[in-house]
């Protein structure tokens, strides 16, 4: 009885809010002269429910309230008899909503939070790992040569200190301007303070630190400095371009055409860090305050040699500390692609969070008490990280890069249920940078699987219905209008659609009622790359190799897929994707510049799809009568 209410360890602001109520539930009970709860008899309940309805305050208040009276009756076997309500539950099964008459959403266990559009999801994961993986050392360089220069650490400072030790600064300012002018670049340039005059200004600190001096003495010469600057033709420019070396590509080219500059590096290194953040966090199904709690060393590997993250719980019993202070660890088994971001911030830095709240100077008193980055901030960051990509890499018809979200504004907490509907859908083609998502889906699922969170279980069984129900509507659809169904599961594909379609639905509140349907209506249909596969376990090419490494296939593989499996079907639609591959394979097949066994190859393939059309077309009915009428 208890057990389903408690089986979850309640957020802090819960626990106020249900003690507020109880103190408003206790004062009512004292003006009616009842002292102690184990008096109370549901006659009581009944009274105390239609004095709380009747009361001039919001729906919402009013479904609080009866809900606290609820949550002290789960607690009563762990509490003193004398706090024990009536053994009976409070106002039988009907709902809170339901008693207070109104309809707010009710307590519903699925994740509300709406999905990233698939258009704006795929761009953003595509782009933030061509940052990490094609930028992100670039920007690392740029970052850590800064952090020396800053220190003085840098040997171009260093060995101008060495050179210049007891010259003069007209000397210094000439070897250092014949650099620039020698180099093509300009002064570098720093915005003035409004108390200087404002405007783009010489920045004095950066040409101290190339030439060893103290920035004090290079701004009280200031003038020399500019005049010396005119006398070679030298303009100012908008920061002082020194850092790094540009390495990484785009399209063949450099993705950029001049080296960093000094204070847009820091820009760049936070841009940098919440890409890593949006591939850490979408690709690993994790919640936003797991992620940016991470920690050095974070990735290991498990005894199978495979890639988990070993981080903090941040939902549910045991994401608080212990009685010693130290929090529990929690282990999720990940993808592979995680390395590289996760290698990358772990070399940004010596911090020992990945996402520290600044790498700068904000935020010092977060960092004093090892707090990360704000939830909040990062997703500022990321949204910054989007305006970035669309200015600088522009789609050639002039859209963005990264197309708006229809819906609201990017967050982290959106990434779950955005993967869920991911890995249940996987669209076809190109798939954000060649990531799998059925790699993805048995990964996140290992990760969750038998522990205390199963709300990933239950957005997955969610997506899963969802996708069925449309699904079996555009089949039954486009058989309606006469779609023709070809192979050797033809007729099994008609008349499970049919099937199916009979299910008129049902009402569905609970986690495990999503789970039941789709256990209880799943025909089986999966459509792939130019086929459908009608599966059937013991007539599945594919599950061979399965069994072979020791697993029990459930579904079809269509990277194991043979042309002779007998749950192959062809639809008019996936006739329509083979003729485009035919086209392709023709193309190849008549390459001269190809090697023969490529040709010979391609050659095979469009001759075997020719053959599929040829009998998709010999088996449409009315085909055999016009084949007559021709002969």
């Amino acid at each position: 009885m208890a057990s389903a209410l408690i089986d979850e360890q309640p957020a802090v602001l819960t626990v106020h809010k249900t003690v507020r109520e109880l103190r408003f539930f206790a004062t009512w009970l004292d003006t009616r002269g009842i002292s102690r709860i184990c008096d109370v008899i549901p006659r009581d309940l009944d009274v105390y429910k239609n004095h709380l309805l009747s009361l001039p305050i919001n729906a919402l208040d009013k479904v609080r309230g009866l809900r606290a009276v609820r949550t002290l009756w789960g607690y009563r076997d762990l509490l003193p008899v004398e706090c024990r309500l009536p053994e009976q539950r409070p106002w039988g099964s009907a709902r809170a909503e339901d008693l207070a008459g109104v309809d707010i959403g009710g307590d519903s266990p699925f994740n509300k939070t709406p999905r990233v559009a698939p258009a704006t999801m795929e761009a953003l994961l595509a782009w933030a790992l061509r940052v990490v993986e094609d930028f992100g050392t670039d920007i690392r360089d740029a970052f850590v040569e800064g952090q020396s220069l800053m220190a003085g650490t840098h040997p171009v400072a260093v060995a101008s200190r060495e050179a210049f030790h007891g010259t003069g600064f007209e000397g210094r300012f000439r070897w250092y301007i014949a650099g620039l002018r020698d180099a093509g670049r300009g002064m570098p340039g720093t915005e003035r303070q409004k108390r200087n005059g404002g405007g783009l200004g010489i920045d004095h600190a950066h040409v101290a630190r190339i030439i060893g001096a103290d920035s004090h003495k290079v701004r009280g010469r200031g003038d020399l400095l500019m005049r010396l600057a005119r006398e070679n033709g030298l303009e100012i420019e908008g920061d002082a371009y020194f850092l790094g070396t540009i390495s990484g590509r785009l399209d063949g080219k450099p993705w950029r055409d001049r080296p960093f500059g000094v204070r847009e590096v820091n820009r760049l290194v936070r841009l940098l860090t919440a890409a890593c953040c949006v591939v850490i966090c979408y690709l690993s199904g994790l919640r936003p305050g797991e992620v940016l709690q991470l920690r050095r060393g974070c990735l290991q590997r498990d005894e199978d040699d495979q890639f988990v993250l070993v981080g903090r719980l941040g939902k549910g019993p045991g994401r608080g500390p212990g009685a010693d202070g130290a929090f529990a660890e929690r282990t999720w088994a990940v993808v592979g692609t995680l390395a590289t971001p996760i290698a990358l911030l772990e070399s940004i830095s010596d911090d020992l969070l990945l996402f520290p709240p600044s790498r700068h100077y904000r935020n010092r008193s977060r960092a004093q008490h090892e707090l990360s980055m704000s939830t909040g901030e990062m997703n500022n960051n990321i949204r910054e990280f989007i305006d970035w990509i669309n200015e600088s890499f522009a789609r050639p018809g002039g859209g963005p890069a990264i197309p708006p979200d229809p819906v609201k504004a990017i967050h982290l907490s959106r990434f779950r249920r955005t993967l869920a509907y991911f890995v249940v859908r996987r669209p076809g083609g190109l798939a954000a940078a060649a990531v799998q998502y059925g790699h993805v889906r048995s990964k996140v699922t290992l990760g969750y699987a038998g522990e205390a969170d199963t709300s990933w279980l239950e957005d997955l069984a969610v997506e899963e219905l969802e996708m069925l129900i449309d699904q079996v509507d555009d089949d039954l659809q486009a058989l309606d209008d006469g779609e023709h169904i070809s192979g050797p599961s033809a007729q099994e594909y008609r008349r499970r659609v049919h099937r199916t379609a009979v299910f008129a639905g049902r009402v569905v509140n609970q986690a495990r009622n999503a789970q039941r349907l789709l256990t209880g209506a799943n025909h089986n249909v999966h459509h792939g790359e130019a086929m459908t596969c009608v599966w059937r376990h013991e007539t599945a090419a594919c599950r061979d190799e399965h069994e072979a490494a020791g697993l029990e296939p459930s579904r079809p593989d269509q990277q194991l897929c043979r042309s002779g499996c007998a749950n192959l079907a062809y639809t008019d639609r996936d006739i329509e994707r083979q003729r485009e591959k035919l086209l392709r394979w023709e193309a190849d097949a008549l390459d001269p510049l190809s090697p023969q066994p490529l040709r010979d190859r391609a050659s095979a393939q469009a001759t075997q799809i020719k053959n599929l059309i040829e009998n998709h077309e010999r088996t449409r009915p009315g085909a055999a009568s016009e084949h007559e009428e021709e002969s």
